[in-house]
């Protein structure tokens, strides 16, 4: 089959692989000008492992990547707020750092390997079915094609979604953060961070090489006032809250050497219409709060390619991806956008809340046993 991917990310890449391995003729469009990653740091859980194994580029990733024992989060005081270990679940268990790029230029090379073509200054916004096929249109009114059909990685503001006229609801998130990357040799084998009420959060991922990705969570109307007061009064900020943040903050010299972002929660019924399906932050984008994006979206590239490969028939696949996926991804989002609030939010009192009941759930055994499943991605839904 003809298939048209819409985004050179994460989702697109794999799914585009393994499509084509499948020898299917696979096309990605990327709007930008280089297909290249944007952000810093991923976990990469249990879950999201699997996938890569399977693409045969975990063992090298990995020895590129910082192996993680657990997380940990504290207050402002010290206090302990949460510190969960994968071992608990097995000594098989644990997550990777790693380096956003690094997954990307390895998913890259296997795209060029399996003969995938990509476009790139391409942006899909819309497309048109004739007959049995459909045309994709980028952003000057060019019609690309024919395809048997379109699959949507094209991310959280995906275009494609209002031109399939799928139902959907979005909401923005007020709060957002700060990514960049440096050395850090202080945190090597875990998520570290701490948490200030609920509007003040800083996190030090490890990704190897005696790097760690570095995020500080703000409200999104806060970003331009940060930067008006300066660089040097921010670090400062950030150093006082969390000092082994301080090496990482030395090798940064502007605002500019970092990447703002913003969250958002979008729900759809249904992922797929007539000749086109979507994947990963296209179908179900959330906060990034349990760290799942990446992973979701790694397994949604792998169950949608199974579909196609088992049916070979497009309306048949698109039914059954979302059949296997809908549980565990609403499960997730779920999850997600229930949590978020007790970590960044103008509610004061979800942080009473929070500080009262997250250091006791890991001392029951059940409880313990179900965040770390949460946290690995393997948990298929609330039951």
């Amino acid at each position: 089959m003809r298939i048209a991917v819409s985004g050179c990310g994460i989702a697109g890449t794999a799914v585009g692989h393994l499509l084509a391995l499948a020898g299917h003729e696979v096309t990605i469009f990327e709007q930008a000008e280089q297909c290249q990653a944007i952000g810093a740091g991923i976990m990469l859980q249990p879950s999201g492992q699997i996938v890569l194994d399977r693409l045969g580029i975990l063992d090298s990733i990995a020895r590129q990547s910082a192996k993680l024992e657990g997380i940990e989060a504290f207050l402002l005081s010290g206090r302990p707020l949460v510190e969960l270990n994968y071992d608990a679940l097995g000594d098989q268990y644990f997550a990777y750092g790693v380096h956003r790029g690094l997954l990307f230029t390895h998913l890259m090379k296997l795209c060029k390997a399996s003969d995938v073509r990509i476009q790139t200054s391409t942006q899909i916004c819309d497309f048109c079915e004739r007959e049995n096929e459909v045309h994709v249109i980028d952003q000057h009114g060019t019609q690309h094609g024919p395809f048997d059909f379109l699959v949507a990685a094209d991310g959280s503001r995906s275009r494609l979604r209002a031109a399939a006229k799928l139902s959907s609801r979005t909401v923005n998130y007020e709060y957002a953060a700060i990514w960049a990357t440096g050395p850090c040799s202080q945190v090597t084998n875990r998520l570290h961070q701490v948490i200030d009420r609920t509007n003040r959060l800083v996190g030090l991922l490890p990704i190897g090489d005696g790097q760690c990705s570095f995020f500080w969570g703000l409200r999104a109307d806060q970003y331009s006032g940060l930067v008006q007061r300066g660089l040097p009064n921010w670090k400062r900020e950030v150093i006082e809250m969390c000092a082994p943040a301080a090496e990482l903050l030395a090798s940064i010299d502007n605002f500019q050497a970092m990447t703002f972002a913003g969250y958002r929660h979008v729900g759809m019924k249904r992922w797929h219409a007539n000749k086109i399906v979507f994947l990963g932050d296209a179908a179900h984008p959330s906060s990034p709060h349990l760290g799942q994006g990446v992973n979701l979206a790694l397994e949604d590239a792998a169950c949608f390619a199974d579909a196609i490969n088992d049916t070979d028939n497009f309306d048949q696949a698109a039914v059954r991806y979302q059949k296997i996926r809908q549980r565990k991804v609403r499960y997730y989002q779920s999850l997600t956008r229930m949590l978020t609030p007790f970590f960044q939010s103008d509610i004061p009192m979800s942080a009473t809340c929070r500080n009262v009941g997250l250091p006791w759930f890991p001392s029951v055994p059940w409880v313990r046993r179900r965040m770390l499943q949460t946290l690995s991605g393997l948990q298929n839904g609330w039951f």
